[in-house]
């Protein structure tokens, strides 16, 4: 076989085999997002942006997305927010300080975990952090 040929065997393999998909998926991440997974029904989530900031923020999105904050509680490194939607399914935000420049946000919603549902309150809390208004 050629060498032309074996690398592009080699290339589709590598596309086909998921881990190409996910290597062009990240090229096109959101800005302000390190990276995310979701892991036992919560969503996992680094944000590019100092721990105050995004505390603020993650409120800032419960509310504009109609959710009633229960509670909320942080200290200088972590801090965890217990919130309600409209439709009584719970809400629940763990923060971390990772770096000076990054935050880990851990998002439940749901008794179980809802996937979706977890995505849209990543992204409205990435919108209030990187998107000018």
């Amino acid at each position: 076989m050629t060498k032309g040929k074996c690398l592009l065997l080699s290339a589709l393999w590598f596309l086909s085999s998921g881990c190409g998909a996910m290597l062009l998926a990240g090229a096109g991440a959101a800005a302000g997002i390190a990276g995310y997974k979701f892991y036992e029904g919560a969503l996992i989530v680094i944000y590019e942006a100092p721990f105050k900031k995004t505390w603020d923020a993650s409120r800032q999105a419960l509310k504009e997305m109609d959710c009633t904050i229960e509670r909320s509680q942080h200290d200088i490194t972590s801090g965890t927010i217990w919130a309600e939607f409209q439709d009584g399914k719970p809400v629940n935000l763990k923060l971390n300080y990772e770096s000076s420049e990054k935050t880990k946000v851990i998002i439940r919603v749901g008794v179980f975990g809802e996937k979706e549902a977890s995505h849209i309150v990543k992204e409205k809390i990435r919108k209030i952090l990187f998107e000018k208004t």
